[in-house]
């Protein structure tokens, strides 16, 4: 008995069944009380307005008439016998003269009260002789609550105990008393040993849940020592297996030996290789720098070299133009027109040797501005919109011939600082490329050109509706001396030129083989310092 008391209050499924029943028990227990009272209240709460309405009925007009006599031994009967209702504390009664006539105790809390009008009929005229008081006190009402709702939580807590005891027992002996025997011989189960079957309650029903555990158990049991018994040889069987592997392991290694090996050797092999390769790419790489210098340098001769020419020739002339006019002045025939006639071929030869000397002279300045170092001018600040059209009104006064319509699309107020020198060279010779290829052996054309920025990144996008450019040139446009137009005085320096003045600014210049205007697209990108319109530097193109 004294096992069983312990095993029943060390259970926690029984602590934790009979814990839930109290609860749910005495939540129930106040749901219900809480409602039977509530209904108790509101009778109580019911009975006291019903008197309240039995004494409107019945006394208002009797104590009207004794105010109308004033009949002080009649009112005081009247109100004595009110006082004497159930749950009627306190009377009073004021008539309109200000006279008053109590009965009872007027308490400020917990009370009901209720005034009527006392109104005398007299004939047809109804008289307002006074008001009516009555109070009924709730504390009664408040105590009978109290006791009865005491009396319901004892009652039903007992009998939730009670029952709570008997479930628990229940519990402990239909349930917990086999998980315990269940418990005791799982942690006694030995393999090794022999098998002693589970057996909750002798002589059980074969329908019982407890004896289908057993059974299961059992099974279990059973098939878990034929289990063991397989792992046993498998464990024989794993152990010679694993000798096996050290055998086979050992091989591997004297086999990944001899593989690091041959890996180390090639490896130094593929070593020696690509430093060869290096070399030779290295070669390859200062093979094609002076095959792009030698290419620059013909370029460079070749163009010089032709106006030189030209000059030499024409100072060869000039001396043979020399010696004959020396002895025209010192022959005795000579004329005037015939020195004329030589003195004008000088004057023609002065003037060729003057052009192609100025020809050279620009060869070099131009040769000079691809190769010059101008990223370290002073910065300065220019309106992006009225830098281009007045770099624009420049190509006028060289191509005057041509008319052509520019759309300008951006901000009219966006103003940057920037190195000014670069920024010219690269409008330029855009729009000097424009003029030469686009609008060649044209009377009008367009021009659009687009500008933003974006992070401090100012990109200016200028196309035009001329034949575009091919391919092939496309690809060596950027190339110094490269020009389609040789045979027409075209040098081959003005998209080079710009090129570099973009890619001193750290920036980036393409050409883009498709625009809206169907002609030759290019997009300049380089990074700048976008500046305020109030505190801006407005640069007009004659200041460039």
């Amino acid at each position: 008995m004294q096992n069983m008391t312990k095993q029943l209050l060390k259970s926690p499924i029984g602590r934790k069944l009979t814990l839930s029943i109290i609860l749910f028990s005495s939540l129930i227990t106040l749901l219900t009380t809480g409602f039977q009272l509530i209904n108790d209240y509101r009778s109580d709460v019911n009975r006291i307005s019903n008197q309240f309405e039995s004494i409107e009925k019945v006394n208002l007009n009797v104590m009207a008439a004794s105010i109308w006599v004033i009949d002080e031994r009649l009112i005081n009967t009247q109100i004595n016998g009110l006082i004497q209702l159930p749950d009627i504390t306190y009377i009073s009664i004021e008539d309109d003269s200000g006279q008053q006539w109590q009965a009872g105790i007027a308490t400020p809390e917990n009370t009901i009260e209720k005034s009527f009008p006392l109104t005398y009929i007299s004939g047809e005229q109804s008289i307002n002789v006074g008001t009516l008081t009555v109070q009924a006190d709730l504390q009664e009402v408040y105590n009978k609550l109290l006791d009865r709702a005491i009396i319901i939580l004892l009652s039903n807590a007992i009998k939730t105990f009670i029952v709570a005891g008997f479930i628990l027992f229940l519990v402990w002996f239909l349930v917990t008393r086999h998980l315990h025997k269940l418990s005791e011989y799982s942690q006694n189960i030995d393999l090794d040993t022999d098998f002693e079957p589970l057996v909750f309650v002798k002589n059980s029903h074969k329908n019982d849940e407890f004896w289908l555990v057993a059974e299961a158990i059992n099974q279990m049991q059973r098939q878990l020592r034929t289990s063991f018994d397989d792992i046993k040889r498998s464990k024989l069987e794993l152990q010679q297996a694993l000798e096996d592997r050290e055998r086979l392991l050992e091989l591997e290694r004297s086999y990944k030996d001899e593989l690091a090996r041959q890996v180390k050797e090639r490896t130094a092999e593929l070593e020696q290789s690509l430093l060869i390769l290096k070399r030779a790419q290295e070669v390859l790489v200062e093979q094609e720098k002076m095959a792009a210098l030698g290419g620059l340098v013909s370029g460079v001769a070749h163009e010089i070299n032709t106006p030189i020419g030209i000059c030499l020739t024409a100072a060869s002339a000039q001396l043979s133009y020399v010696e004959e006019l020396i002895t025209l002045i010192h022959s005795e025939n000579a004329t005037l027109e015939e020195i004329n006639s030589i003195l004008l071929e000088y004057q023609q030869s002065c003037e060729l040797i003057i052009n192609n000397i100025t020809r050279a002279s620009s060869l070099i300045q131009k040769f000079k501005t691809i190769a010059a170092e101008q990223s370290h001018e002073e910065k300065r600040s220019i309106n992006v919109q009225q830098g281009l059209i007045e770099h624009h009104e420049s190509m006028k006064f060289i191509y005057g011939a041509q008319l052509v319509n520019v759309d300008y699309h951006l901000d009219p107020n966006l103003t940057v600082r920037t190195n000014l020198s670069l920024f010219k060279q690269i409008i330029t010779n855009l729009f000097s490329n424009a003029y030469a290829h686009a609008f060649k052996n044209r009377n009008n054309g367009k021009l659009r050109i687009d500008a933003s920025v974006d992070n401090q990144l100012l990109t200016i996008k200028i196309q035009d509706d001329g034949e575009g450019i091919s391919p092939e040139a496309a690809a060596h446009i950027f190339e110094p001396f490269y020009t389609t137009t040789r045979s027409e005085g075209g040098t081959g320096l003005g998209l080079s030129a710009a090129f570099n003045a973009a890619t001193l600014l750290q920036g980036t210049m393409r050409y883009l083989p498709e625009c809206e205007l169907g002609g030759a697209c290019f997009e300049v990108s380089f990074p700048v310092e976008v500046v305020e319109i109030d505190s801006s530097e407005f640069i007009l193109a004659n200041n460039l």
